[in-house]
């Protein structure tokens, strides 16, 4: 009975640990991005005073 229960709780652990594994990888490439915002050859632009920056 406890191996049954112990079993159900390693079953549900493993895609919530995905999923956070996951969620962290993508944060960190996103604050890896940021620092070519705006900065492309094409799209590239100089930011008036108060201006936000084109995505976030």
């Amino acid at each position: 009975m406890a191996i049954h229960l112990y079993r159900q709780y390693v079953l549900a652990i493993f895609p919530i640990t995905g999923y956070l594994i996951g969620k962290w990888l993508d944060d960190q490439e996103t604050l890896r991005m940021t620092r070519f915002r705006d900065r492309s050859a094409l799209y590239g632009r100089t930011l008036g005073p108060g201006e936000q920056p084109s995505w976030p």
